[in-house]
């Protein structure tokens, strides 16, 4: 199991196009990894602290700060639950389980266009198929694909203390009087 993890861990340390590499948001699809690793709490909608050690070849590294429920959202609207993501701050990047994109009821398969291979994020629906997500190639085999920002809403307990104010949010939500 240790070496999985270390083969995963090297895989997000990979070089970037040059146009990529300060990008916070680039995300590596990887079918060899167990779990989501996001890099930032931003994609949590529900989130527990914890820490955990990850043990590899060179040692080990408290690199897993939590996990919990995150959504991201891929460049072309695709949204991706994901019921157990881990959050690590100091990766290097966020990665991509294949399983998760799965459990979402999307396929994945490759495609080349030219000399050029994509990664295609599919969903069959009225037996038709479609192509919701084109993800290009890193050179040394990996796809990738940008995490855009969630819209996020937030429930906020209130009491209501006076009468004018539960009446004026009863009317705009066209409650009918019982």
């Amino acid at each position: 199991m240790f070496i999985l993890v270390h083969f995963i861990l090297k895989r997000m340390d990979e070089p970037l196009p040059q146009e990529l590499a300060s990008e916070e948001n680039i995300c590596i699809i990887d079918s060899g990894t167990t779990h989501t690793i996001l890099k930032s709490k931003m994609h949590f909608s529900y989130f527990t602290l914890q820490d955990a050690v990850v043990h590899t070849i060179s040692g080990s590294a408290k690199l897993i700060e939590g996990s919990g429920r995150a959504t991201i959202m891929l460049p072309c609207g695709t949204k991706v639950d994901i019921n157990k993501a881990l959050y690590s701050p100091k990766s290097q990047r966020n990665l991509l389980s294949f399983k998760d994109i799965r459990r979402n009821g999307y396929h994945i398969e490759t495609m080349c266009e030219g000399n050029v291979e994509y990664l295609n994020i599919t969903k069959i629906s009225s037996a038709k198929k479609y192509v919701l997500e084109k993800l290009p190639e890193l050179p040394l085999g990996l796809y990738y694909t940008s995490l855009k920002k969630n819209e996020s809403y937030m429930v906020v307990e209130q009491k209501f203390t006076n009468h004018s104010n539960i009446i004026i949010w009863h009317d705009r939500l066209a409650i009918p009087d019982q």
